[in-house]
């Protein structure tokens, strides 16, 4: 009935005309009160929506077009392609074709490609082609569609920030689809001509006339050479591309052309500000619209029902298209892609179709509707132009004419669908090392760690029966920030598995990975656990609360876990027990402390042994200022990179290395471009597997020791498939990507712990500076070991033998006892190594 809802409250509020932003806004909140959920999710949603560092990219490619069109650079390119195939039969036309490609890789926007070159081009076909007004201002607005097509787009943004792919793929992706779409639009042109008789307007330039033209078009056609050229070449990421192109835009409009003066930029930057906003509102709104697709399983409901109609690629594929090519009819590019890529992409992963060529296929339909009557906006551009008396197009007019090139886009359309290299061949050969972000496995649904334990004898796949103690039908909504496929995930199945077994189904728990409720928003996800609603239960890491709170970032102190036994002793000790507090004060309980692992680090320059080799190696690091400052001892060049941006800065050497557990450097596919891992076990990170302390108060006693039984069983599990994974992680990586693992004992562990002396007081400190004054006692609980010197210890020396090296394990264990003795007994008991 909520689905209902939704959709028929969506259609109404679009027919009766209200804008796309506010009917997908609207028809939302129109759920979410039926339901009966609570309306503050509404604005927690809407800003995780678009509070995406990916996004950025989206203000900057507008605001570098609107400087652009204002340069005067359309002109310029008009009057280049003019003299190049203005003689030729329809030239002017084909004038037209050539230059929404090219302005169109420099806007990015197919209104703001219809604006900019509407007024100058449609006259011309007119009065100089001998083209009809109808299919002059058709064919600039489906010329202009090219521009989503045709990097940069904003669409390709959008489409890798929902599915994760690398942008950079996407735009080098959309080239060749883009070029064939102008093709296909230039044939529709000289048909044109051919059947109206058309002759050529002009006489062929010379060769110092397009000289000319071509110098002085010649900063515009530089604009994609160097957005492109330099996320390829490995100068920055793409969204420092967008604010690059910014600066070349100024610099071109204000130095080189001279066209833009210091006055107008106010009004570029309104101008850009209100695009800006429409599109953000949009994403907000359409990320509204998904997430309550996802909270009522409408999304699910739906990727079932087309896994099960489309049994093979050709069937999905048709109908996907046909969906879209419907949708287009009536709603934006950005708002399809929020609304259905989420819905489609797992069906296009299970049937092992190309997530890249999937999204260009995607963007090229949305192209299409962006000129398909009714509401094509380019279409609505073009007709509002203020053009010459006489000249002037209704809206019926421009729908018959545009049919014809519509014809032509769904040829391209279908060999993009069907032959999907056309896409893919591009960023293929271009991506270094064989990395390429379009490849999914369709077979990969989990670990063998996790399938191998579900199926074992193992004390945390068993769970009396408590069905008798009056459970209440419920199900709870677990979040985390991984996959899928990830641990974490395998974590809350179980934990759900657990629940569902002990209450004779009364609870159960729906698993949405990648933070899916918050639009993968992980702070938020956090956030929305506090508040209970949309989650009541998740497993977040410990650098992901620390946004919270930086005494989380205890946890990474460098070198103060031995083992992973050592790591579980102690968050199942007095250190845990201080975790559990804090996060107490924040409305939680802690059910148990999993495990990310050692965080280790891979390269792409060298082998790192020693913190001598570490030297000026541009790190991507957490976003933590203890891992900040303890890279910066160590001599790296150390940034804080947004994670989804990672693979694409590794790819392009923007930085050259990371540091992270295996199993998610491994879901990422790090390793396809880092053929160095040093295992050095410096770091680590736990998970904290919480519930709603609300919720949890709302239990009797008997039920709350339920419910923390089977969070300690889910976490020893989590546990138990995380170290598991490792060794075959390893394995796949040296056989399959060639990474050379460097082991802990072959490298120079002491110039590390040396170089990091100190950091624990450092971060005491920073504590204390924040008012946090339990700082010392909380470092205390992690580093060392209590206070026994009131035992009446005598002054002794023991000796300690092992018949390894001083560099040794074995060496370093007796001085981690000696050490330990030391500070117990006030310095009484020494051990000689």
């Amino acid at each position: 009935m909520i689905s209902a809802v939704l959709f028929i409250s969506f259609f109404v509020f679009l027919i009766m005309g209200v804008p796309i932003a506010i009917c997908l806004g609207l028809s939302s909140v129109c759920a979410i009160l039926y339901s009966g959920t609570s309306l503050t999710i509404v604005a927690t949603n809407m800003y995780a929506g678009i509070s995406k560092f990916l996004l950025l990219a989206i203000p900057f490619f507008v605001l570098s077009g609107n400087i652009m069109a204002k340069a005067g650079i359309s002109k310029r390119l008009v009057r280049f392609v003019d003299t190049c195939v203005g003689h030729k039969r329809g030239g002017i036309a084909i004038v037209c074709v050539i230059v929404a490609c090219f302005f169109g890789a420099i806007s990015g926007s197919g209104p703001a490609t219809v604006a900019a070159l509407g007024a100058v081009l449609i006259p011309a076909m007119v009065e100089r082609g001998g083209f009809s007004a109808p299919f002059s201002t058709a064919l600039m607005a489906t010329s202009s569609s090219i521009a989503i097509v045709i990097p940069p787009s904003i669409a390709f943004v959008v489409y890798a920030s929902i599915t994760g792919v690398s942008i950079a793929d996407m735009f080098m992706a959309g080239i060749v689809p883009g070029i064939l779409m102008g093709v296909a639009l230039v044939i529709v042109v000289m048909v044109e001509a051919r059947k109206k008789g058309i002759q050529p307007a002009q006489k062929k330039a010379t060769a110092k006339e397009r000289w000319d033209a071509f110098k002085d078009a010649f900063w515009g056609f530089l604009m994609p050479v160097i957005i492109l050229g330099g996320i390829y070449g490995g100068i920055f990421t793409p969204t420092e591309a967008a604010a690059v192109s910014v600066v070349y835009g100024l610099f071109v409009g204000m130095v080189i052309y001279r066209e833009v003066k210091l006055k107008d930029l106010f009004d570029i930057c309104v101008d850009s500000a209100k695009t800006t906003g429409g599109i953000m509102l949009i994403v907000a709104s359409a990320s509204l619209f998904s997430y309550v697709c996802t909270k009522f399983g409408i999304a699910d409901a739906a990727s079932a029902l087309l896994g099960s109609i489309a049994h093979n690629q050709f069937t999905f594929l048709l109908i996907v298209n046909i969906i879209f090519l419907i949708a287009g009819c009536f709603i934006d590019a950005n708002s399809a892609m929020y609304i259905f890529i989420p819905v489609m992409l797992p069906v296009c992963k299970a049937l092992g179709y190309d997530v890249v060529a999937f999204g260009v296929m995607a963007t090229v339909n949305l192209a299409i509707g962006q000129v398909t009557p009714p509401v094509g906006v380019n279409l609505f551009v073009a007709i509002g132009i203020k053009i010459k008396k006489g000249m002037e197009v209704t809206l019926q007019e421009i729908s018959k004419a545009v049919m014809p090139m519509l014809a032509a886009c769904v040829a391209v359309l279908l060999v993009v669908t069907y032959i999907p290299v056309t896409s893919t061949a591009l960023p293929r050969a271009l991506a270094k090392n064989g990395a390429y972000s379009g490849d999914f496995s369709s077979g990969d649904s989990g670990s063998s760690a996790a399938s191998a334990a579900g199926d074992g004898d193992y004390s945390f796949n068993e769970i009396a029966d408590y069905s008798d103690l009056g459970w209440e039908e419920t199900t709870w909504n677990f979040a985390c920030s991984t996959t899928e496929t990830s641990t974490w995930a395998d974590g809350g199945r179980k934990f759900g598995e657990l629940m569902e077994k002990a209450t004779g189904g009364k609870v159960k728990v729906n698993i949405y990975a990648a933070d899916q409720l918050t639009n993968g928003n992980q702070s938020e996800g956090i956030q929305a656990l506090m508040n209970g609603d949309p989650v009541q239960i998740s497993m977040h890491s410990n650098l992901i609360y620390s946004a919270f709170d930086p005494r989380f970032n205890v946890v990474s102190l460098p070198f103060i876990y031995d083992s992973v036994e050592d790591a579980d002793a102690k968050f199942d000790g007095e250190a845990g027990e201080k975790l559990k507090e804090i996060l107490g004060e924040y409305g939680l309980h802690c059910m148990g402390i999993a495990e990310n692992g050692f965080r280790e680090l891979t390269n792409s320059v060298r082998e790192v042994k020693s913190v001598d080799d570490m030297k000026n190696l541009k790190i991507r690091v957490a976003g933590s200022n203890l891992l900040m400052e303890c890279y910066k001892r160590w001599g790296a060049d150390a940034t804080n990179l947004n994670w989804s941006e990672t693979y694409t800065a590794l790819q392009q050497n923007t930085v050259e290395g990371q540091e992270n557990p295996l199993p998610a450097i491994d879901a990422a596919s790090v390793q396809e471009v880092q053929p160095y891992c040093s295992m050095w076990d410096a770091i680590y990170d736990c998970l904290f597997f919480c519930i709603n302390q609300e919720i949890y108060d709302g239990l009797t006693p008997e039920q709350q020791a339920v419910v923390d039984e089977a969070g300690q069983k889910a976490v020893e599990y989590e546990r138990y498939i995380n170290r598991s994974g490792d060794e075959e992680i390893m394995n796949r990586w040296k056989d399959k990507n060639g990474v050379t693992f460097t082991a802990k004992e072959d490298m120079d562990i002491e110039s590390f712990k040396e170089a990091v002396d100190g950091v624990d007081e450092w971060f005491i400190e920073e504590l204390k500076s924040q008012g946090y004054e339990d700082a010392e006692e909380l470092v205390e609980a992690f580093t060392g070991i209590g206070d026994y010197s009131d035992l009446g210890w005598e002054e002794t020396t023991w000796n300690f033998a092992c018949s390894t090296t001083e560099t040794s394990t074995w060496a370093d264990g007796g001085r981690k006892f000696g050490g330990l003795m030391e500070n117990a007994t006030g310095g009484k008991v020494k051990v000689n190594i």
